[in-house]
């Protein structure tokens, strides 16, 4: 089978995580894997993401779009509809709302079948993404992600995100704690994520001050712009227990050098970062929406009774209580997290792509 996928950008988040696992599994099973990358990169961060998708034996294809740049924006379209056109693929997935609009365009006047994944709980759309994409086979990322859709469609189904252990999982260790010239009593906490607001970042400084204890240090791994509507870190300078390291490839490094995972999000589909934490075997405290309500049904994850400060302070105090070794919480979590295998998420979207060839 010939598969494209179609992403916004490869600057860090779920979604490029996501196809950075399930890229290279359909690859493995023998189909020919495209992904196109609508905007413009040259980040060592970006390029270092494009080089493990070529290693796996995933084409990769730029349509460098420059951001806020109306004759780019009509370039890379055009680039798309070419590539798809070249390629003919057996099926083209979107992944953003963006990269919906920009599979809907590329494949008009032709019989290849479009798939849609839905990311966000709940992902809206403007209405002419509504318009281009009515219909559209839909896959939700999670069953929470499926009850809180926008979106209907004749074709829909809701298969779980999955991540390959072993593209997310180091056996190397980053020690934070060194590396900012902490105690080595102090208590090192690491979130995951892009800086956009759902993440819920400004929820740490509630966090701090409600500890009043300068040995919890909180770490957040992510890139973002203020431009794009992200949040700033500089209003966070007077916090000096919390660090923002921007984005890194050594995540899995950091998470084992790391004593617990948080997360603040307020909202999530079925999040790509925690996934990750838990085949990193290290202890998650996540917060209390349904989103992690529904998968947290694993060894050493623990979620806050409320969305409160005092709460979650509560929550991380006795995790770190009945904290365990990485490698003895991975080995207890490995049936729990089976059905979060990347495999057993490719198998699934193979069938619905075929489902929805079938039926074109």
């Amino acid at each position: 089978m010939k598969i494209v996928h179609i992403i916004h950008s490869l600057r860090g988040g779920g979604i490029q995580n996501f196809i950075l696992s399930l890229a290279p599994e359909q690859a493995i099973e023998k189909n020919e894997v495209t992904v196109i990358v609508i905007d413009k990169y040259d980040s060592d961060y970006c390029i270092h993401l494009e080089n493990i998708l070529k290693l796996n034996d995933v084409n990769v294809i730029r349509l460098n779009k420059k951001q806020k740049n109306k004759i780019s924006l009509i370039k890379a379209i055009s680039k798309c509809r070419y590539h798809i056109k070249n390629i003919r693929p057996d099926i083209v997935n979107s992944h953003s709302e963006i990269a919906h609009l920009y599979a809907a365009v590329a494949i008009i006047f032709s019989n290849i079948s479009h798939v849609i994944t839905i990311h966000t709980a709940p992902e809206r759309w403007s209405g002419l993404v509504k318009f281009a994409c009515r219909n559209t086979p839909l896959i939700f990322c999670s069953q929470a992600a499926y009850e809180l859709r926008q979106q209907e469609s004749l074709m829909m189904v809701a298969i779980d995100n999955g991540v390959s252990r072993k593209i997310v999982h180091s056996p190397y260790v980053v020690d934070l704690r060194k590396e900012f010239g902490l105690r080595s009593t102090d208590k090192v906490i690491v979130s995951v994520g892009s800086l956009r607001p759902l993440k819920n970042y400004s929820f740490l400084k509630e966090i701090v001050e409600e500890l009043r204890d300068d040995t919890y240090h909180f770490f957040v791994c992510g890139g973002g712009k203020i431009s794009d509507g992200d949040i700033d870190i500089t209003d966070f300078k007077e916090y000096k227990n919390i660090h923002f390291l921007g984005l890194r490839n050594d995540v899995s490094a950091i998470e084992n050098g790391a004593d617990l995972f948080l997360s603040c999000a307020s909202i999530e589909g079925l999040p790509i970062a925690v996934l990750e934490a838990y085949f990193n075997g290290i202890p998650c405290v996540l917060s209390p929406i349904e989103q992690h309500i529904q998968i947290a049904a694993v060894e050493k994850v623990w979620i806050p009774k409320a969305f409160t400060a005092s709460a979650f302070v509560k929550t991380i105090r006795e995790a770190f209580l009945n904290l365990a070794s990485h490698v003895d919480v991975y080995e207890q979590r490995k049936g729990q997290i089976a059905s979060y295998s990347i495999s057993n998420t490719a198998k699934k979207y193979e069938k619905f792509y075929d489902r929805v060839i079938n039926k074109n």
